[in-house]
This record gives structure tokens, sequence and C-alpha cells, in this order.
């Protein structure tokens, strides 16, 4: 999974990490696919349901449409208001290609995101 990468990568960067899942079963897939995506790799994390996060948790997974305190980066399984990823230092917004909806969801979004001022740079996996 590509968000398993993305979040190795920035936490071998020493950053927190906040990923934001779409529900509870999707945050589930993730915590699972975290412990077992490659066998010699290692990210901490943690499922967050509450408002408190572990201080020592470097990668909190969530539902919460909500900025948890502490953590600077954030990778979207879906889509966030714009409020709230201007918390972030940066966001890493996954696009499904395979899904016209959702790819049209995406390109509106990056969109909407370029007219508020953010800048953004588009990597192809």
């Amino acid at each position: 999974m590509h968000a398993c990468e993305i979040a190795e990568r920035i936490y071998s960067q020493g950053r927190r990490l906040q990923i934001m899942a779409t529900d509870a079963e999707q945050a589930s897939r993730v915590d699972d696919l975290l412990w077992t995506f490659r066998p010699d790799s290692f990210v901490p994390h943690g499922l967050v349901t509450g408002e408190i996060c572990d201080p020592m948790v470097p990668v909190a997974i969530t539902t919460r449409q909500q900025q948890v305190l502490g953590f600077e980066a954030l990778l979207l399984m879906d889509y966030c208001s714009v409020e709230v990823a201007s918390k972030f230092s940066q966001v890493v917004h996954l696009v499904i290609v395979d899904n016209p909806d959702r790819l049209t969801a995406s390109r509106n979004y990056w969109k909407e995101l370029k007219d508020e001022g953010f800048t953004l740079l588009h990597q192809k996996r």
C-alpha cells in the first residue's frame, strides 16, 4: 500500500504524521497494513479514537476531521477541509486514479487547495 510507504518515509525523516482515514474500518486496515506491509519495516503507530494522543506515538491514525495536536504532516485517505489542511506543514493526498468519480473529486480538491494558496506538488507513483 502506497500510504504505508509514505508513512514510512515521513517517519524516517523524524516527523510526526497523522493519517486521516475515512472511517473506522479503513483506519483498522491501515493499522494492520503498517504492521505487515513489508517484513523489514517498522513504523510505530497507534489508532487515536479520542481527543488525546500518546505524545510518544510518531504516527497516529484517526478518523476525526481535525488536527491532533503535535502532528505536522497529514496523509489524507480522502479529503478534509482547507481549514484543517492549513494547520499542517505537509499534506499528502492520495489520488485514486482507477475510479473516475474519485479522480474528478481529487482534481477538484487540487484546484480548491491551489485557489487557497497551497504550494502543490504532483508525484506519480
